[in-house]
């Protein structure tokens, strides 16, 4: 039976509606609203479908519908979630295959989403093995974007780190999650900067899209880092790991949620008491404190040199009152990032990952 194509103008609607559902799915979950954002993902998913089966040009449309799949995998159960999974690769697949520097990234990216599936499920040795896996790909993957590959990098890391620290792996847990915060301080918007320099808290939503949906995974690594080289003493790496959670947090809650503006005030209150910390640690040869290279230095991460992140920010009340400018003039900036995903809450209110 023949099946009406899209005509061009109803094309054209469609793929308008798909973006703005989609950016504000991704905006609502930076802004912590998981419920709404789980509303908006369903349609842009929807949306994507028909696109995909009814457009004179479906392969125009697979790559979308593939991210859609992927993203909205996020808000189902576990069973549900590796469906999706599964048929989002099976497309990133047929991708790569034909253009591998394009979407391998986003097919090995999926696989941290399946492993967060599997240890949802309750087999966390089998997500560490994958998240293993998924690491030494990243580091391979032909890439024609590298900072999507950094990206997926920093956040393989960030994930193995944790399961790893789970399973009662501290140190090799740790290194992961540090290796993690170097990759993503190397990201556009996330290099370090030159020492008493501090960003504008609005620069995630004009950040690269790769290093948005990044954000809640990094300020999750960044803030259980910061806490666990607190708790051992190791000052410098706890300073750098602070500089990483304060900037975070802080772009998150310029762009809007209570939850996010309560943790940037918890994270901005711990960060302070670890940086004085680091100001009068004796780092003994070859280490790092705040008088020399400071936040903005570097720290050794498992045998490597990895750049570390900002600066000290300013004050809470500087933050969080340009953090009102920037809503205010930005609450239409709802073409943020892709997909975003779960991870457990650290020991700061509202830090969790999305």
């Amino acid at each position: 039976m023949f099946k009406a194509r899209l005509k061009p103008p109803e094309q054209g609607t469609l793929e308008r509606r798909y973006e703005f559902h989609l950016g504000e799915a991704i905006r609502a979950a930076l802004a912590g609203d998981n419920e709404k954002a789980a509303g908006h993902s369903g349609v842009a998913l929807s949306i994507s479908r028909e696109l995909y089966t009814e457009s004179r040009q479906p392969a125009r449309h697979r790559p979308g519908l593939a991210a859609a799949l992927a993203s909205h995998a996020r808000y189902q159960q576990a069973l549900e979630s590796v469906e999706l999974l599964t048929e989002s690769a099976g497309h990133y697949a047929a991708l790569a295959q034909g253009d591998p520097a394009a979407y391998e990234v986003e097919r090995i990216d999926v696989l941290v989403r399946v492993a967060l599936a599997i240890e949802a499920a309750g087999n966390p040795a089998d997500a560490i093995r994958l998240l293993r896996e998924v690491v030494r790909m990243c580091r391979r993957a032909p890439s024609a974007n590298p900072a999507a590959r950094a990206a997926a990098l920093a956040r393989a890391c960030f994930h193995l780190g944790r399961c790893l620290l789970r399973a009662g792996e501290a140190s090799e847990g740790l290194a992961y999650t540090d290796a993690g915060l170097g990759v993503a301080a190397t990201l556009p918007s996330g290099a370090p900067l030159h020492p008493g320099a501090h960003r504008d808290p609005g620069w995630l939503s004009v950040a690269p899209r790769t290093v948005q949906v990044l954000a809640p995974d990094w300020l999750t690594a960044a803030t259980r880092a910061m806490a666990l080289h607190a708790a051992a003493g190791r000052w410098p790496a706890a300073a750098t790991a602070a500089g990483a959670a304060a900037r975070v947090s802080g772009a998150l809650a310029a762009i809007g949620g209570d939850e996010r503006r309560e943790a940037h005030v918890a994270i901005i209150a711990r960060a302070r008491a670890i940086w004085a910390r680091a100001r009068d640690a004796d780092t003994g040869p070859g280490g790092v404190g705040l008088g020399g290279a400071g936040v903005g230095g570097s720290a050794a991460v498992a045998g490597e040199s990895q750049p570390s992140c900002d600066s000290m920010p300013p004050s809470d009340s500087m933050v969080l009152a340009s953090a009102n400018r920037f809503r205010e003039r930005s609450t239409s900036a709802s073409a943020a990032a892709r997909s975003v995903q779960r991870a457990p809450s650290t020991d700061l209110p509202g830090s969790r990952s999305l």
